[in-house]
């Protein structure tokens, strides 16, 4: 039993925007990151040398307090456990020791140790200790009173100064994280500026008509997208060299049947003429309708191909009269109208498009051709124009056998023919209503005729294109 494929998964494109944002924030991420160390590195030591400086003056205030006993014991006028301060934390404790140098305890705590002898530059020792399952900040002085030597150490747990470095560790990085959401936002406001050329481009790319192949400007294009617009520009410089090759050989190989068979038409009206009521009269008369065939498909290729959008521009469109257009092609239609029992009518308003008006006769001329082949005797053909929402159209409107809806997308394509199609057509007629629509940059509508019956064929045209 077969199994059926996984899909593959389509990579998610990244944006030139998306991709300098992650260049610039990881950089940035790692700059904060180094600037807050940096700061608690530098704030750590002024902090703790303010802390140990109290530290050591608590010490000196205990040595103020030493006098001579009456037994010749130095005395401190301390109790055992001083009070802490009025605004002291709640885990806050404070801790001294008056003794001597061989280890006999004057007055304070007794088990409190004492710190190495590694004298700093105000004459303390300091070190941090464990004591009584809690970190302390220890300073001890050695001083003496009536020649005896005393060593005085004090002790205290380091809450406030953890806390002060703590507040300035959260200060700093508030800091140094708004410098940094304020430098980030800068970037991304220069990045935004930096791209609206690009994104400028992207905007006259969109909004270039689907066909058209003329190069981009790049007069104004930054220097780094350059080469890529230069490269889009040999491209479509390709492109339409191909397109009007293509062109050109479509109207060089039509225009070269056209003469020659001009001639054999000639040719076969004088033979019908001269076998009249003979054997040959039928199949010179079928000779001859081939032959028109095949001008009519000549005629239609060189009008298709002059029909290319890359083969016209700006300064060939003109104002073109809507109601004036329908009344020159119907007066053209309107023999071949009647000799097949066709009421050839026109329903029009004063409106005016830009276009080019040969192209419009010729889109007229095949929307009308084709309503009358498919009409059979008796009908009628109604050709409308005005403007609604402001938009001109223009419509052609049968009672005749119509295009079902799954055919209607079929019939725009060239030499496509349907099953009601008629032996003398050739299959671009629609073809070429659709190309000269996009030429103009109108929508060629496929509708269901007013009447209920038949086809209503209809060109809606863009605003701006409405005079």
């Amino acid at each position: 039993m077969a199994t059926a494929s996984k899909m593959p998964e389509r990579k998610r494109t990244s944006s030139v925007h998306g991709r300098l944002l992650g260049y610039l924030l990881v950089p940035l991420l790692l700059l904060l990151v180094a600037g807050v160390a940096v700061d608690h590195h530098v704030i750590v030591s002024p902090i703790h040398s303010a802390f140990d400086h109290s530290l050591s003056r608590s010490a000196l205030a205990i040595v103020a307090r030493i006098r001579p006993g009456s037994n010749g014991q130095p005395q401190v006028g301390l109790p055992q456990y001083p009070p802490l301060p009025l605004r002291a934390m709640a885990d806050e404790r404070f801790f001294y020791r008056v003794s001597t140098p061989d280890g006999q305890t004057i007055a304070g705590t007794p088990e409190l140790p004492l710190a190495p002898e590694n004298r700093s530059s105000d004459g303390f020792s300091y070190t941090n200790i464990q004591f009584r399952n809690q970190p302390f900040r220890l300073a001890s002085y050695r001083t003496s009173e009536s020649g005896t030597p005393l060593i005085v150490s004090v002790a205290e747990n380091p809450l406030r100064r953890d806390r002060a470095v703590h507040r300035l560790d959260v200060a700093f990085l508030i800091n140094d994280t708004v410098q940094m959401a304020a430098v980030l936002l800068i970037a991304l406001i220069g990045i935004r500026i930096a791209l609206r050329p690009l994104q400028r481009l992207s905007k006259q790319i969109a909004g270039r008509p689907p066909l058209s192949l003329s190069p981009l400007p790049i007069e104004q294009v930054p220097a780094e997208v350059r080469p890529v617009v230069a490269s889009l520009n040999t491209v479509l410089g390709r492109v339409r060299d191909s397109v009007l090759s293509q062109q050109h050989f479509m109207a060089n190989a039509a225009h070269q049947l056209r003469t020659p068979l001009t001639g054999l038409k000639a040719q076969l009206e004088v033979l019908t003429r001269e076998t009249v009521g003979t054997p040959l009269q039928e199949r010179i008369s079928l000779l001859q309708g081939g032959v028109d065939r095949l001008a009519h498909t000549a005629n239609q290729l060189l009008t298709l191909a002059r029909a290319e959008p890359s083969a016209h521009r700006a300064s060939h469109f003109t104002t073109v009269e809507l109601a004036h257009l329908v009344g020159e092609v119907i007066d053209g239609l309107l023999d071949r109208a009647l000799a097949r029992g066709i009421d050839l009518g026109a329903d029009t308003q004063p409106t005016h498009v830009s276009g080019v008006y040969w192209l419009l006769h010729e889109l007229l001329i095949n929307l009308i051709d084709n309503a009358i082949r498919h009409t059979p005797p008796g009908g009628n053909v109604t050709v409308r124009c005005g403007v609604v929402d402001g938009h001109a159209f223009l419509e052609v409107d049968d009672s005749g056998c119509g295009i079902p809806p799954e055919e209607r997308t079929k019939v725009r394509e060239r030499f496509y023919r349907g099953a009601g199609s008629h032996a003398d057509g050739c299959g671009l007629g629609l073809a070429i209503v659709d190309e000269v629509a996009r030429v103009h940059g109108a929508q060629l509508s496929i509708l269901d005729g007013s009447s209920g019956r038949g086809v209503r064929m209809r060109i809606d045209f863009p605003a701006a294109s409405q005079g």
